[in-house]
């Protein structure tokens, strides 16, 4: 888990209080799990359960959210593009505006 620095964190260099991790700063554990401040030539160590108590200091990062982005492949017969139907009948102009009506009131159903 990691967790970030509401606030800075100082140390003092003999002579002046000094910033060691500026707030937002995020921070890690290492392999074994424990978290290390290093303050000049001082290195505290701090275990996760320590860093929970310091809620003044410290805000807990979730760790379980994984963003995995990938190309989405698209079905070549779903896919969505301009068409021309065209048809061809031998009929009268009557039986031809009948088609037409018969067309334009069934058609948007299937687009």
């Amino acid at each position: 888990m990691k967790f970030k620095l509401l606030k800075d964190l100082h140390t003092n260099d003999g002579i002046d209080t000094v910033v060691a991790y500026p707030q937002d700063t995020i921070i890690s554990p290492n392999t074994e799990g424990i978290y290390e401040f290093t303050f000049m030539d001082k290195i505290k160590h701090y275990t996760k359960e320590e860093l929970l108590k310091k809620t003044d200091m410290f805000i807990p990062i979730k760790d379980d959210i994984i963003l995995d982005i990938s190309e989405v492949e698209i079905d070549k017969d779903n896919e969505v593009k301009r068409y021309r139907i065209q048809l061809d009948v031998k009929t009268s102009l009557t039986k031809l505006k009948e088609i037409e009506r018969f067309l334009k009131d069934n058609i948007p159903d299937y687009l």
